[in-house]
């Protein structure tokens, strides 16, 4: 389902959070956003606060950070 909460996207700059935040997101969620920078740019992410379930190979929960593009990615992969 849309585990995707308040979401605030500018030119250069963002704010991103799952729903619920930053109380518990609701089970069997999925979030994804697209992220795009001009080419010849770079993004630049920080994270605040980051708490992901803790469990065997990431099952519950995870974080994945990929450029197709680029064919890389950081984190678990479905």
């Amino acid at each position: 389902g849309n585990g995707c909460g308040h979401t605030l996207l500018a030119p250069h700059s963002g704010t991103l959070s799952s729903k619920n935040s930053p109380g518990t997101y609701p089970n069997h969620t999925m979030c994804r956003w697209r992220l795009q920078a001009p080419h010849g740019t770079s993004l630049l992410l920080a994270f605040g606060d980051v708490d992901l379930e803790p469990s065997e190979h990431c099952a519950h929960s995870s974080l994945l950070l990929s450029d197709p593009q680029a064919g890389t990615a950081y984190g678990k992969g479905e």
